[in-house]
């Protein structure tokens, strides 16, 4: 790793840190619902616009045409799935692949989405690699980062920096600032939860086998006790994937699907 992009790497492994792994137990109740807030879409579209191409420029990005037929075959098919009370017609979604052994993945706001090689290498379906894609989706199409961003403010007292700017005109350093904080914005526990149900739902309008999402936090569980690399606080903080696991099952339960397709291997 150069001098150059350690800096928001490790940023990004220490805040982001894979939120697909993040959340604590979630509940089989889990409400999932667009909150208002103070900005518009378009502001969710320059600011993860900027922020993406800070991503570009500074992490190392794989450019296999495997690899990234994968991902984006999978985004898109549940980009497609996404209900319409949820979707964003300026959002666009982009998958990319980060050449990082790290096992972490993160979304932007308005769309951009970049999973590291350290996870995808452990992905054996599609419907897991569908696990990991769907909960970021919901982060962006709850639009999390706007709540996550407010909190943020009141907890630093930020003077003079906000939304504005994007419509002001500011200098670009002014702009690449804030597209930093969006990179290393915390989401909550009850918006991890409100993430996993939300990329359970989409995997199940989609045509997925959630059995893909326990899959997930079984191998997140298995590769925690092997000492892995998790993106820095990928479990440490929230060690409860087991509860998770048993979220998913109960919501398996609860939407009255007996029977799921057959997981779909990758083949690398």
């Amino acid at each position: 790793m150069t001098r150059r992009n350690s800096s928001l790497v490790s940023r990004l492994a220490l805040t982001l840190a894979c939120t697909a792994a993040l959340a604590a137990a979630p509940s089989v109740q889990t409400r999932i619902t667009l909150d208002k807030n103070r900005y518009a879409p378009a502001d969710d579209v320059k600011l993860g616009r900027e922020a993406a191409a800070q991503v570009r420029k500074e992490m190392p990005l794989i450019h296999d045409g495997a690899v990234d037929e994968w991902v984006q075959s999978v985004g898109r098919r549940l980009v497609t799935a996404i209900p319409p009370e949820f979707q964003h017609k300026e959002f666009s979604y982009t998958f990319e692949v980060v050449n990082q052994k790290e096992i972490n993945a993160f979304a932007l706001p308005g769309g951009p989405m970049f999973m590291y090689t350290g996870l995808y290498d452990h992905l054996t379906s599609m419907d897991a690699l569908a696990a990991v894609t769907g909960h970021e989706m919901t982060h962006v199409r709850l639009e999390h980062w706007a709540k996550a961003y407010a909190k943020q403010q009141e907890r630093e007292a930020v003077l003079g920096i906000g939304l504005a700017i994007l419509h002001a005109g500011r200098a670009a350093q002014t702009i690449a600032g804030l597209a930093d904080s969006a990179i290393g914005l915390k989401f909550s526990r009850g918006e991890e939860g409100q993430a996993d149900k939300g990329g359970f739902d989409n995997m199940l309008a989609a045509g997925y086998n959630p059995q893909g999402m326990i899959q997930l936090f079984q191998e997140l569980q298995k590769l925690s006790g092997n000492g892995a690399t998790l993106g820095g606080d990928f479990l440490s903080d929230h060690p409860l994937t087991s509860d998770r696991i048993k979220a998913v099952q109960n919501w398996m339960a609860q939407s009255g699907k007996q029977d799921y397709p057959a997981l779909t291997p990758i083949v690398k």
